[in-house]
């Protein structure tokens, strides 16, 4: 009886854990820190040893978010360039 009240606790504990939820892509991309800390955890953290379809689950905005900001930091540098080429000096 001593052993199983333990195990009985545990359980519960366990089962009472709620799945921790990925931020959505409109948050990372608003806060670079968050995506900085969501890029490592899935690329080599605690999310990087997980089964294909739930790393997909809590990584794909992750991964969108990533595109989103090269994409815009591109974009910037290619106006910046077109900027500077077409103003009459």
């Amino acid at each position: 009886m001593k052993n199983l009240i333990p195990i009985l606790a545990l359980l519960t504990v366990c089962g009472c854990q709620q799945e921790v939820a990925a931020p959505t892509a409109q948050e990372l991309i608003d806060n670079r820190e968050m995506l900085a800390t969501w890029q490592s955890k899935c690329d080599s953290g605690e999310y990087s040893h997980l089964e294909a379809d739930e790393k997909a689950r809590k990584c794909s905005t992750t991964r969108d978010a990533t595109i989103s900001v090269t994409q815009a930091a591109e974009g910037k540098k290619a106006s910046d360039f077109f900027k500077a080429n077409t103003i009459r000096k």
